[in-house]
């Protein structure tokens, strides 16, 4: 029996493992399923993020027009903040928690598991291709590359 295209099984959604392009490809992120795209989605992204342990989500980044929401599923992981003008830190998460970032605050982030089993999130965003622009916080030599390379998407850090 064929179901109806907008309606899909998570688990049937292929996992896939998240990267950046070379060289900056030699860290091993978490994996994610599109579950969003599996059921058409045009403006919002919906995703299944599996952090194993020892991993982080992506390159910590901030959006200047695409706001997101995570909810941790399942397991614990910490959430890094680098917030304008503040120091780096780090908040422990664990299922129930609910983490939302505005568009446009500079919050730069990323989830980093620390703990020994993996942890699961629903990952929601909006999608503003053309109009969003984004910056990485921490990672200089990818931010300078992705500045440019992709112009027309790169936010100033300052």
């Amino acid at each position: 029996m064929k179901s109806d295209p907008f309606i899909v099984f998570a688990p049937d959604v292929p996992e896939e493992e998240g990267h950046y392009p070379a060289p900056f490809d030699k860290e091993r992120l978490g994996f994610f399923r599109a579950i969003g795209k599996a059921a058409g989605t045009v403006n919002i992204g919906v995703g299944l993020d599996r952090l194993p342990p020892g991993e982080r989500s992506s390159f910590t980044h901030a959006h200047s027009h695409e706001e997101e929401l995570i909810y941790v599923l399942e397991g614990e992981c910490n959430v890094r903040l680098i917030e304008p003008g503040k120091e780096p830190r780090e908040v422990p998460l664990r299922a129930g928690h609910l983490v939302s970032f505005v568009a446009g605050t500079r919050v730069a982030h990323c989830f980093v598991n620390r703990g020994s089993r993996d942890c699961l999130t629903l990952t929601i965003g909006e999608r503003k291709r053309g109009v969003d622009r984004g910056f990485y916080a921490e990672d200089e030599e990818y931010d300078a590359f992705f500045a440019r390379e992709h112009p027309e998407r790169y936010w100033s850090k300052e």
